[in-house]
């Protein structure tokens, strides 16, 4: 029995390679492309000359480094470039070898799933870090002042500190992450973003309906509504609106996205839905513990809304018309 690997045999090891094989010749031409490294890149085999489908201007690095593979005869090198067609973008781990007097092999290996997911673990961790650091120093804030100092302020004071959080975790991903305003929820279509509003909309009067009815019998029988919880009035709702994008962005845009995609788990939405829940519910400390417990049973239903339409803002609503109600009624 013969040891030697026949043409044909060698052939179809080429054909069924994961990873993409090209042969270029001097003239940049392709003299051979399997059918991953067709896939990769999109080529067609009547375009076999390299300038044909490298046309893309953020393809130049990935194109540099074949050029000088051929000018470099005697080198083998390797490299990470991007390569985009159309609305795809790879990351592909390159590494190149000379096979003869002017052609190069060139053996591509599409790395986009690892890049992205070690891209995003980097992204969680930035948020988290930036956010667990928000957190402590704000509790930290509200024990000194409330607990060591003695200062009783105004629940509005609380609500900008809450708010001031949101805008630096904002400009956090905007400027040292590489999640877009469509993977947090603000971007959205508007046929969606009205599906969102139908499922909000009886959700927020069924609430409201209950903290009308629980403000009732609390009168009735006579219990006292502590004015210090939070205090407010039906004439500033309009600037509760921005309270609650900023807190919606924070909680589900930011905290619940984030949790869910590091929980590997079965019930990782359940969980990211929970977690984000003790959280809000945990912002709202200065406040006492009642409208802790709403604000963690409100978050639930948010975290519910939010994983069915992925977008902050029938969130955002559902928050404002049953947050502002509850503060205008009851403190």
């Amino acid at each position: 029995m013969s040891d030697t690997i026949t043409s044909k045999q060698k052939e179809t090891i080429f054909m069924n390679m994961s990873d993409g094989v090209l042969l270029i010749n001097s003239n940049q031409e392709i003299t051979y492309s399997n059918p991953a490294a067709e896939a990769m890149l999109n080529l067609y085999r009547e375009a076999p000359v390299m300038q044909d489908f490298l046309f893309n201007k953020k393809n130049k690095p990935f194109y540099r480094f074949l050029l000088q593979a051929l000018k470099n005869k005697s080198k083998s090198d390797m490299a990470v470039a991007s390569y985009e067609n159309g609305n795809e973008k790879r990351i592909l781990n390159i590494r190149t070898s000379q096979t003869g007097p002017d052609t190069i092999l060139v053996l591509m290996e599409d790395i986009t799933a690892t890049h992205n997911l070690k891209k995003h673990e980097r992204d969680c961790a930035m948020i988290f870090a930036g956010l667990i650091t928000c957190i402590c120093i704000y509790l930290f804030v509200w024990s000194l002042i409330r607990f060591t100092l003695g200062i009783r302020l105004n629940t509005s004071v609380y609500t900008l500190i809450i708010e001031g959080i949101a805008f630096l975790l904002f400009l956090e991903i905007i400027f040292f992450t590489s999640m877009t305003f469509k993977d947090i929820g603000i971007f959205v279509k508007p046929s969606k973003l009205l599906k969102t509003f139908v499922t909000a909309v009886p959700i927020a009067a069924v609430v409201c309906c209950i903290l009308l009815l629980l403000n009732f019998l609390l009168r009735i029988t006579g219990h006292p509504v502590k004015p210090y919880f939070i205090g407010g009035s039906f004439g500033g709702a309009y600037t509760y609106i921005f309270t609650a994008i900023l807190q919606e962005f924070l909680s589900r845009g930011v905290i619940q996205t984030s949790v869910k995609a590091l929980m590997q788990i079965k019930y990782q939405k359940v969980f990211s839905i929970f977690l984000t829940s003790l959280l809000f519910a945990l912002m709202h400390l200065p406040f006492d513990f009642p409208f802790m417990m709403g604000a963690f049973l409100l978050s639930i239903a948010l975290g519910i809304v939010y994983e069915k339409h992925q977008n902050i803002w029938g969130c955002a609503f559902l928050h404002w018309s049953c947050g502002y109600l509850a503060m205008a009624m009851f403190f």
